[in-house]
């Protein structure tokens, strides 16, 4: 023995953390479309009835976003067959019923205007057709 130690052996490396299926690259810019249109009809809604029904709007467009990434995640994972399939059905019900609560709390509250709220939601099909027709190509 010389006197020198050996040299600590590395750590094993932490199993990876599951992460949540990434979106290709058209549903991704489906979802960019989305958000654009919802703060394009916000901006208008700004301009042109003022900072109330623009909230309005900005909430509907924020609501159609998120129900976009959820949807496609939850169709992701279910397509990706991670897992059985039965979980995925019950998530897919739980952002239902939570999407419903959630906008009938919004307009139970008077926060902000049904008619501004359903302008902002129209940034989802707005922000689909666009991103389908001018986003990148799916794989052939």
């Amino acid at each position: 023995m010389s006197g020198s130690a050996d040299p600590p052996e590395p750590a094993p490396p932490a199993p990876p953390t599951p992460s949540p299926p990434a979106l290709d690259p058209v549903m991704r810019a489906c979802v960019v479309c989305v958000a654009a249109s919802g703060a394009v009809l916000s901006l208008g809604a700004l301009v042109g009835f003022g900072f109330s029904t623009a909230f309005g709007v900005a909430v509907g467009g924020a609501i159609a976003t998120a129900n976009l990434v959820l949807f496609a995640r939850i169709g992701k994972a279910f397509l990706d067959r991670r897992g059985i399939s039965a979980p995925w059905v019950a998530i897919a019900l739980l952002k239902f019923f939570a999407l419903i609560a959630g906008v009938w709390m919004i307009l139970r509250s008077g926060v902000v205007s049904p008619l501004a709220l359903a302008v902002g939601y129209g940034a989802l099909p707005i922000g689909i057709t666009v991103g389908g027709l001018f986003g990148p190509k799916p794989p052939e």
